[in-house]
């Protein structure tokens, strides 16, 4: 099959740089804003391939408000779709300042369009970097043979036996020579065995090509990345491969509550909002909450009472997970 390549990387600033409290980051996969099947039609035809570079602009809202091409590729249309793309697709949670108020700012990337090529290796490589993170003004880049190292080669034993797969989210520190000194799951696989084996494969294999600095001077840098662990096919009698799907942890199986409280003013604008939970139920990674979907610039129709005058009012939703015991089926 033909396996397409864009490239990401990125640099992102929310509002002053020392002033926000939590940054402002994607809220969407960047990963979607601009795919193989929207590389335009003529530049593939011709076979023109380039590096465009951007800087969009992000409303208090999360939504962009313009897009400026800063690096040109060389090609108009790829440049012009890159930024119809990302106005239409790129959504972003806005960051917080010291007072807790939403902030904008801006978000600057790159998009290499390459021509798909033909590549069955990279199709089935475990090792893949996870673009949603900063990294600037160049990433670690992994060594060619580690970004294809096979998983099955190196599938721990005890996840094997107990059929288990998954996709571990890491963050690596690498070093100034491009060796990976240290590794931490960010989302685990949910199988203790994978995420084990994840950063022992980072720490004791991981090659790298050092990040540079703004002077092109090799740099210590902190990396994002993913690992996807996929079950080795097994071989049948007559010679075929046989893929045997693994067992699957029911996905609800830890009970737990969450509760979102939202005060809406006579404006109609959010004038308080609480997020609490048990067990993490609710929890959304990096430590974002439903509250983060409802800015203080937000503004809505206001509830009215019975005489069609605007009131204030507390909405309150909770969520509730029960695991109880249950009575077998009579045969």
């Amino acid at each position: 099959m033909l396996w397409g390549m864009i490239f990401w990387t990125l640099a992102a600033t929310s509002g002053e740089p020392d002033s926000a409290e939590r940054s402002m980051v994607p809220a969407n996969n960047p990963g979607t804003w601009a795919t193989n099947d929207d590389y335009p039609v003529a530049a593939m035809r011709e076979e023109r391939e380039g590096t465009t570079g951007f800087r969009l602009t992000i409303g208090v809202d999360g939504l962009p408000t313009g897009c400026e091409i800063i690096s040109p590729s060389g090609h108009g249309d790829l440049d012009t779709t890159t930024c119809d793309l990302l106005m239409r697709r790129a959504r972003f949670t806005p960051g917080r300042d010291a007072a807790g108020r939403a902030v904008g700012g801006t978000y600057s990337n790159r998009i290499r369009w390459q021509i798909p090529r033909d590549d069955e290796a990279v199709e089935t490589a475990g090792f893949a970097l996870d673009t949603a993170q900063e990294s600037w003004p160049r990433a670690a880049i992994p060594d060619d043979g580690f970004a294809r190292i096979d998983p099955a080669a190196h599938y721990p034993a005890a996840a094997l036996a107990a059929r288990e797969e998954g996709l571990v989210a890491m963050e690596l520190a690498i070093d100034a020579t491009g060796r990976v000194t240290a590794c931490k799951i960010n989302e685990s696989s949910q199988s203790a065995a994978l995420d084990d084996a994840s950063c022992a494969l980072m720490l004791g294999q991981g090659k790298f090509r050092p990040a540079l600095d703004s002077d092109g001077k090799a740099t210590k840098s902190v990396l994002a990345a993913n690992f996807r662990w996929t079950l080795p096919d097994e071989i049948g009698a007559d010679g075929e491969r046989i893929r045997t799907a693994p067992v699957a942890p029911f996905p609800m199986g830890e009970p737990g509550s969450a509760t979102v409280t939202i005060i809406v003013g006579v404006d109609g604008r959010i004038t308080e909002c609480r997020f609490a939970n048990t067990n993490g139920f609710g929890a959304a990674p990096n430590g974002f909450t439903p509250c983060d979907m409802f800015g203080t610039q937000m503004r809505y129709t206001p509830f009215t009472d019975a005489a069609g005058k605007p009131v204030a009012k507390r909405v309150i939703l909770r969520t509730d997970l029960t695991i109880d015991d249950a009575e077998s089926p009579e045969n």
